[in-house]
């Protein structure tokens, strides 16, 4: 049994009513000028975003059109000079079959309905690497503090997870750190944006990783934590620090936007299990059954809030574990014991059970669960016939979301809660350093918030839904093309407005958007 979200693709979304325009037209007659800026040298740092990465892969026609390489276009009217990027392989696909990366998602005719599927990756690691000086040194998977960690592209720790292949393809040496190698081109201008996966691995992991606020040292960090703002912070000081006091360049910093608004976290809903699918509604009887012994435990502890029932007439949320709810696991096993359920089936229902809930309003349920909510975890029936249960009983306690609850599966209203706290902080930080600095700042949380209502270009309508919104690629967290043409003319304008240069912005529409099969 899956449940699988899949879109109404319909033709007239296209047709624009409604909405705000909220890009400028070009007009043609204004003479191109650099303002106050120098762009003969343009430097972009950060991470997937900015290298332009989209479904899920970093393949080369993604790069041809991320914001930097289409920022740069518009600069070479203003002296801005070449701009080099480290290409990924002409066959387009993207993905390393030596490091299971798969290539990128294509969407196709899936049960008769379209549905992104991973293509089979281009080549392996070591056949992409570059050698040179790149102006767009966008990593993808880069978290704040990664950019000044030498070694962070060393291709011999790839393989343990020391450092990062993205980066490891191009870098100028195994030591090197991300900004060495942006300060040895002496930069006269730049765009930074940073800061998104110190946020969104937590979130998009539903929460599985540790709040690290108060802890300035990342090289304790877990690779979903979510990180201490400070911290960021301070790696974003010292940055602009080398680039701005030392170097003296200008440039344009973007604000990070709330993670837990993108499409991976909105398409499925808080509660996904409806009856009309036939397979689920034929085990809402047996479901209920199955959890009337333990809801008459949660009564007699007190907290028939964590009462599990599936409604044979409306939608239910998926079982899961909330980390942020007191651990009834001892409690829950005595008072199974006490009603006669063997101590080790006692003691094993408690440890299943004793976070466990149900999703509601609120909660946030990945994209990636779309295709695994109703599943039997094959893994999982493993482990559970490894600890005596027959197999029969290890399948029944391994439906993924059903029976077989997960920290994973869902990021909790309380998750949900922290990861905001942590973009609003660090926006907050990055507002001062662009004052500090006096740099042009971009407000992409703002423009990502807008863009959930919907906004107009030139005709057409785009929003944040996955696939129909016209915007995000198939992952569902990056962008695809026309999206990264938004990002550029909202650079332009913050650079434009900041420095008094007249760089145009670029026609969206013409940009490549979701290939329908």
């Amino acid at each position: 049994m899956k449940f699988i979200y899949k879109s109404v693709f319909v033709a007239s979304m296209l047709i624009a009513f409604g909405c705000n325009d909220d890009f400028e037209t070009t007009v043609d007659e204004i003479q191109i000028t650099s303002g106050d800026a120098n762009f003969s040298k343009y430097v972009a740092i950060g991470n997937s975003l900015t290298s332009g990465y989209a479904d899920n892969a970093l393949y080369r026609s993604g790069q041809e059109n991320s914001f930097p390489a289409i920022i740069a276009g518009q600069m070479s009217a203003a002296g801005g000079g070449e701009f080099l990027q480290p290409l990924m392989p002409e066959d387009d696909m993207g993905g390393f079959s030596d490091l299971g990366l798969p290539g990128k998602l294509t969407l196709q005719i899936v049960n008769g309905a379209p549905t992104p599927v991973p293509s089979a990756p281009g080549g392996t690691f070591q056949s992409t690497f570059v050698q040179g000086q790149f102006n767009n040194m966008g990593v993808p998977g880069a978290k704040s503090y990664h950019l000044v960690a030498p070694g962070y592209g060393n291709p011999a720790g790839v393989a343990q997870g020391l450092a990062n292949p993205y980066f490891a393809r191009f870098a100028s040496s195994p030591n090197t750190s991300v900004m060495a190698d942006v300060m040895a081109q002496q930069p006269t201008f730049f765009t930074l944006w940073i800061g998104n996966n110190d946020v969104l691995s937590f979130a998009s992991s539903g929460g599985v990783g540790v709040n690290q606020q108060g802890n300035l040292d990342p090289s304790t960090y877990g690779g979903n934590d979510l990180s201490d703002p400070q911290m960021v912070g301070g790696v974003l000081n010292s940055i602009l620090e080398n680039l701005v006091l030392t170097g003296g360049a200008k440039g344009a910093i973007a604000n990070i936007p709330d993670v837990t608004s993108i499409p991976f976290l909105t398409t499925v809903p808080a509660k996904p299990l409806a009856p009309t699918n036939a397979s689920y509604a034929a085990q809402i009887p047996m479901l209920n059954e199955f959890y009337g012994q333990l809801n008459q435990v949660f009564a007699a502890l007190g907290v028939p809030e964590r009462q599990i029932s599936f409604d044979a007439a409306g939608a239910s949320g998926i079982v899961f574990v909330d980390d942020s709810l007191p651990d009834l696991s001892a409690q829950m096993t005595a008072v199974l014991t006490q009603v006669g359920v063997p101590a080790q089936q006692a003691q094993l229902l408690g440890s299943i059970f004793g976070q466990a809930r149900q999703s509601k309003e609120g909660d946030l349920i990945p994209l990636t669960m779309s295709s695994k909510i109703g599943t039997v975890d094959t893994q999982r029936v493993s482990q559970l016939m490894q600890m005596g249960l027959s197999q029969e009983m290890a399948g029944q306690l391994s439906v993924v979301g059903l029976t077989y609850p997960a920290d994973a599966w869902v990021l909790s209203q309380d998750e949900v809660a922290q990861a905001t706290a942590t973009t609003n902080a660090i926006n907050n930080i990055i507002a001062q350093l662009a004052s500090n600095y006096q740099l042009a700042l971009v407000d992409m949380n703002r423009k990502m918030t807008t863009l959930q209502g919907g906004i107009q270009f030139n005709g057409v309508d785009y929003n944040a839904s996955f696939i129909t919104g016209g915007a995000f690629s198939l992952d569902g967290v990056h962008l695809n093309s026309r999206g990264y043409a938004m990002i550029s003319n909202y650079f332009i304008d913050a650079i434009n407005a900041k420095y008094g240069s007249t760089l145009r912005q670029v026609n969206a529409n013409n940009y490549p958007g979701i290939q329908f099969p």
